[in-house]
Parts: C-alpha cells; structure tokens; sequence
C-alpha cells in the first residue's frame, strides 16, 4: 500500500504524456511497462537536487540532536547527567557541533540519484504545452492511470503533487528524514506549475522498469496531429495489447478557442 504525506485527494486517473516514436514510450501500451527514471533524467537541473542544508543548524539544534543520540543508548540514566555529557561533547565537537557540518556535498546527492526512483504524472490530459513538449508536438499519445489500482497493487513508496513555489526551498538539516525526502523530490519552481504533476516515488530501487497490470491502465488518448493511417495503427495495437473493450479517445483542436477537445472513439 502506497503511503502519503500529505491529505491531497488523490485524482481518480492520473495522466502520462507519451511520444508515439519513441520505443520504448509504446512498451506503455504493448508490454503495459512503465519507468522510473534517476532525479538526474529529468530535464529540470534543479529536481531532486536541492541540497539538505547540514550548515545552517546551530549550536543549540546540534546539542539536542547530541542529546537524542545518548538517550537512545542511556535511556535508564539520569537525565541531568546524561544533559551535561550532552552538552559535553557537543562543546568539545565530538559528535554534532557546527564547525563539523556543511551543505550536502555532490557525492551526498549522487547517492540519492541511485536509489531513488520517481514516475511523474500529470492531474490534467489536454494541456497544450504538455502535449507539445512531451507528445512530440501532438503526434503522440496520453495514457490514463487508474490511481487505485497504482495505490493499492504495487510497492511504490509515496505519491503525492508537486509543490510548486517561487522561492527556493530550504532543507534543513534537523528536518526529519520524510521532511528531508519530501522537500528535496517533491518541490519545484513555480515556472512548471503547469503540468500539475503528481510524483508516484520508489526508494532503494534494483529494477527501474515496472510492469502493471492491464486494470492499473485507464484509457488512451491519441494526439491531436496523428494523421487517420497512424491512428488506426495505435488502435489495432491498443486492442491487441489492452483488450478489445479498451476506452480510445482522439484529441482534437477547439474551432473557437485555444483548448483541446478530446472525444471517444473506441
């Protein structure tokens, strides 16, 4: 079972953007595989690279967390004398103390890159830009999540919507290790609010491809510039690889506005 962090209600069906020449983007519709991708594959430089923040905890965060780590092994001892050993070793930098501590370093950062694993998705299925940058100017196609079924039936860790905000995150370093994970995988700059991207995560990952079953996908959505011989292609495949009843729809331009209209027609 998927965890959470937040309350956000989870959208019934969650959306990726595919293009129809790439692949392995079709292994989507004929080996039902999707992928999760290394923070350093996406093409935002700054997701999942915003450094912990170690150097700005000060004496006083350092002395507490010196005194969390001794009570873990003298929970049984008196705290008055377990608070001046505390204070002890944190004023002789032996444990935690200030001047040991620095930004997270790039070897810290590449760590994270190996073993962490995150399959973006979008709330929404026609938004033009999104068509536009990752179907291939249109000539792609949208497949639809059924986000129970990603939920309940896989062992993925979090999923949860990006936070999208002007200023630069900080990540402190007496943040808790889910604070921690949150901030640094799932915070961008608000020029990518667009996309409303939910991030579907998974930790310590071996196998970055993941195969799920027929009900985990929704529908299929074919793009608005896909000409009548290649729809017909993506039709016959779908119905090959996802059954004969699978829901296909077509997206077409507004006549009047600038909006996709996107219509069944399997």
């Amino acid at each position: 079972m998927i965890r959470r962090i937040t309350d956000n209600p989870i959208p019934k069906i969650l959306y990726k953007y595919r293009d129809w020449s790439n692949k392995y983007h079709r292994k989507l519709i004929t080996k039902q595989e999707i992928y999760f991708p290394r923070p350093s594959e996406f093409n935002d430089p700054f997701d999942g690279n915003i450094p912990i923040r170690w150097d700005l905890l000060t004496y006083e965060d350092c002395l507490k967390k010196n005194l969390e780590i001794l009570n873990t092994v003298h929970k049984d001892k008196n705290q008055q004398l377990v608070k001046e050993y505390a204070k002890k070793i944190t004023d002789e930098k032996k444990l935690w103390h200030p001047d040991n501590l620095a930004k997270e370093k790039y070897e810290q950062q590449e760590k994270w890159d190996k073993i962490i694993g995150l399959f973006s998705l979008s709330a929404v299925p026609d938004n033009i830009l999104m068509w536009s940058h990752y179907s291939f100017n249109h000539t792609g196609f949208v497949i639809g999540f059924n986000t129970e079924s990603l939920s309940c039936n896989y062992d993925f860790e979090y999923i949860e919507p990006i936070v999208y905000q002007s200023e630069y995150p900080i990540i402190y370093g007496k943040d808790n290790s889910t604070s921690q994970f949150y901030k640094k995988f799932f915070h961008k700059s608000n020029l990518w609010s667009y996309e409303n991207e939910w991030r579907i995560s998974k930790n310590h990952i071996e196998k970055r491809t993941i195969k799920l079953n027929i009900e985990a996908i929704n529908k299929l959505i074919i793009g608005c510039r896909v000409d009548s011989k290649q729809t017909k292609r993506i039709i016959e495949l779908s119905k090959k690889h996802l059954g004969l009843d699978f829901p296909i729809f077509k997206a077409s331009k507004d006549e009047n506005n600038f909006e996709l209209k996107i219509n069944q027609i399997e």
